[in-house]
């Protein structure tokens, strides 16, 4: 049965889970209360430069492609993508730079000239954590997470400690590399969990996996092409999307949705789908008796942006 649903939020996920939805039937609103789409990844226009706001590279490109592919399209029909080589370039201090290559054979011969031997052990590290990108992508990503019987497959149980999920990748790595700068290479990309490499479990090498092997892309047009094409395909599914209109609370009578008050006015619906930071929509959208959490709980909590990022004129 088609369902009315409201969508929090144009970002990334709020699209990918209206069009998702649209694609099931439902009747699906987007609630976004900036100008335009894209969150996090929207853009900033001023004197005639333009800014990608988020997101200033492209990892995973099979994850995006998997996106369009369920609406029966492609990337390549929305936006161009480049191989960056050098992927990125990190700057240890003055005149201090480590190209990173694409190549993975320019790559192995970069380790060496850092570390006699360590190609041999790069290669060990990216097969293993290519076999976490594959598990984790296949086994856990796409899981609904309803309930941890979801994961009670002898398959996952058996691969718990190849996955190293109870040692940190920060470990992994140390046994591994004794060069610093190669060392702060490997354990850079979990930064963008916003947390440090000291507290993640090693199994998130797959993002070394993602980032060296599978490489480093840039949409040509900049970062926000991919939230046009995303919004292209919520609309070709029947999503409307309506700005400049901020949720300011969810009404749930009896424990279930059924009205969505807006800066603007109030929508009726069956469901609600959450695509807005998570503190803010507990405390400042539902009504204190859902919430999980206290302020107070909020309050000692350290948020941690997953990086910070420096424009560098030439």
């Amino acid at each position: 049965m088609s369902k009315k649903v409201v969508v929090i939020g144009a970002g990334f996920a709020g699209l990918a889970a209206a069009a998702s939805l649209a694609q099931k039937g439902h009747q699906v609103t987007i609630l976004e209360k900036n100008s335009g789409p894209g969150g996090r990844a929207r853009q900033y226009k001023e004197q005639g430069f333009t800014f990608d706001m988020g997101p200033s590279w492209y990892w995973m490109p099979d994850v995006f492609e998997e996106f369009f592919q369920r609406f029966g399209k492609s990337t390549a029909d929305y936006y161009d993508l480049l191989r960056l080589d050098p992927s990125y370039i990190i700057y240890f201090g003055k005149d201090e730079e480590m190209e990173v290559p694409a190549k993975l054979e320019e790559l192995y011969a970069m380790f060496e000239s850092y570390e006699p031997g360590s190609s041999a052990k790069l290669k060990q590290f990216l097969d293993e954590a290519a076999y976490k990108y594959k598990v984790g992508m296949s086994e856990f990503v796409f899981k609904p997470s309803h309930s941890i019987m979801e994961f009670a497959d002898p398959r996952i149980l058996l691969s718990l400690f190849r996955l190293q999920m109870f040692s940190s990748i920060s470990s992994a790595i140390r046994k591994l590399f004794k060069n610093e700068k190669l060392i702060q290479l490997l354990e850079f990309p979990v930064l963008f969990l916003g947390a440090t490499p000291q507290k993640t479990p090693a199994l998130y090498s797959l993002m070394n996996y993602a980032d060296l092997a599978l490489g480093t892309w840039y949409p040509q047009g900049g970062m926000h092409e991919i939230v046009k094409g995303m919004v292209s395909v919520a609309e070709e599914q029947g999503v409307e999307i309506r700005y400049n209109e901020e949720v300011q609370q969810i009404i749930v009578p009896n424990g279930h949705a059924t009205q969505v008050v807006t800066s603007n006015g109030s929508y009726n619906v069956d469901a609600v789908v959450g695509g807005a930071d998570y503190h803010h929509l507990e405390q400042a959208v539902l009504p204190p008796k859902l919430r999980n959490y206290s302020e107070s709980y909020w309050q000692k909590r350290t948020m941690a942006p997953s990086s910070l990022l420096f424009l560098r004129r030439y």
